[in-house]
């Protein structure tokens, strides 16, 4: 774990969004994704619900 992944961990929360999470942090979606991804995997478990209507 590192300090962008709970940036970007804290960013998804405060959103609801991946896409609009990515905006705000300069990054692009797969980047994101990718970073949260890993997250969970070292972490083994699910951070977010990710669905068409959003990050819970």
């Amino acid at each position: 774990m590192n300090i962008e992944q709970l940036k970007h961990m804290v960013e998804i929360d405060k959103t609801g969004s991946l896409k609009e999470a990515a905006n705000n942090l300069h990054i692009t979606l797969p980047a994101l994704s990718q970073s949260i991804k890993n997250l969970e995997k070292e972490l083994n478990i699910m951070i977010f619900h990710r669905s068409r209507r959003g990050s819970i």
